[in-house]
């Protein structure tokens, strides 16, 4: 069962995999789960929440990880995963061809470096961060660092490491517009929020904290005058959900799901933070509307 942005990324999928003509896209074959939960002393209010890693069949000793949060909104009810990314972590079993289309299909981009083990006490808990409310701001800078319209998205960041997830993720938006296709007629214009719930902030075993952020993309593409037009490319997700069929558009307005887990360093140790996972160049197609273009 799953609530919050993953119940809203699931039914979008289903409905996009029915049109593509696709099987079912879950995921599935994970095992050799960790759970990571907090003491109850950590949480003793609703709601609730833990996380859960695991690695894929035949992948065991593999670096990649499927991470979820699980979410209980209130006593006695039922427990949901609520965020679904994957991550590097430790493994003698490199990166290797069937873990790189494994993350394609499921459209996350990883950092190389692994991220270290959750931490736990002598009891076996996880360790949580002691300023999670403060840590959890990353997500909102995040989201700030992503809101552009192109070309003017600016990658250099003192706030945020350099890698895939950031400058360049940066870069590759501002790319958008100049497209051969669009050949610099349209703009692109992203808006980034925090979204779901507010999740555990673990502490890792090499004193940095990881932080989950849901975050819902709001993104425009409009022509760059009154007499620009766009055609969307078919098939596609956002011409399923238009139910375009070969129309023109003067602009067309998406709501998109994206989940960034990020890295803190650890207290007291000044540093930019690190986007260890990200589904932000494929983030998921949620709803859809246009304005014809006549």
């Amino acid at each position: 069962m799953a609530t919050g942005p993953l119940l809203a990324e699931q039914k979008t999928e289903t409905f996009l995999r029915k049109a593509r003509g696709d099987r079912d896209g879950s995921v599935s074959g994970l095992v050799n789960p960790s759970f990571v939960l907090p003491a109850e002393r950590d949480q003793p209010s609703y709601p609730r929440s833990f996380a859960v890693f695991s690695k894929a069949a035949g992948r065991e000793d593999g670096q990649v990880a499927a991470v979820h949060y699980f979410v209980l909104e209130a006593a006695g009810g039922e427990w949901k995963a609520a965020v679904e990314s994957w991550v590097a972590t430790a493994g003698t079993v490199p990166l290797g061809f069937d873990d790189v289309s494994r993350l394609a299909s499921l459209k996350v981009q990883l950092r190389k470096a692994p991220v270290a083990a959750a931490s736990r006490d002598e009891a076996g808990a996880a360790v949580l961060s002691p300023t999670a409310e403060a840590d959890r701001g990353v997500c909102g800078r995040y989201a700030e660092y992503l809101s552009f319209t192109t070309p003017d998205g600016e990658p250099d960041s003192e706030e945020f490491a350099p890698g895939p997830l950031t400058d360049e993720a940066v870069r590759e938006l501002n790319a958008r517009a100049e497209a051969p296709k669009l050949k610099g007629l349209a703009r692109y214009t992203f808006a980034h929020e925090v979204t779901g719930p507010q999740l555990p902030v673990l502490k890792l075993d090499d004193g940095r904290s990881l932080v989950a952020c849901p975050l819902l993309r709001s993104e425009r593409e409009a022509g760059t005058s009154g007499d620009v037009t766009i055609k969307l490319a078919e098939p596609s997700d956002l011409s399923a959900l238009l139910d375009a069929k070969g129309k023109k558009w003067s602009r067309t307005d998406s709501k998109l799901s994206l989940t960034a887990l990020i890295e803190l360093p650890p207290a007291g140790t000044p540093g930019p933070a690190e986007v260890a996972a990200c589904n932000c160049a494929r983030p998921q197609l949620l709803e859809a509307t246009g304005v014809r273009a006549y």
